[in-house]
């Protein structure tokens, strides 16, 4: 089904080894957006980054990323329907992290709810 028009974008800033029980929190979040259908995820590992775990939270050293806040980003993309269904669900199981919501132009062939 082709899809074109007005959307949102929900790009979370997390911590790759950051835990929901005994799960990575990013396949746990992935996971839920699959099961309520939303059209489209996409995860990103970070090089650097500092300020969305702990206040010690930080991989700028020399370009090495051996510390255990290793940053990752999660975009979602779907309508703001969808977008704000999922939204509550991501903020309940996230304890440490940023959230950003804009607007985007969608135009998918393959968008299926």
């Amino acid at each position: 089904m082709k899809y074109e028009g007005k959307g949102k974008v929900l790009r979370i800033y997390l911590n790759k080894y950051t835990h929901h029980e005994k799960e990575f929190l990013y396949d746990v979040i992935v996971k839920k957006g699959y099961e309520m259908g939303l059209a489209g995820v996409m995860i990103f590992n970070g090089i650097e980054g500092f300020g969305f775990c702990c206040p010690a939270c930080k991989t700028l050293n020399l370009g090495v990323t051996a510390s255990t806040c290793q940053p990752l980003i999660a975009e979602f993309i779907d309508t703001e329907e969808k977008i704000a269904a999922f939204l509550p669900f991501v903020k309940q199981v996230m304890k440490k992290g940023g959230i950003v919501i804009y607007d985007a132009a969608i135009d998918f062939d393959n968008f299926e709810h």
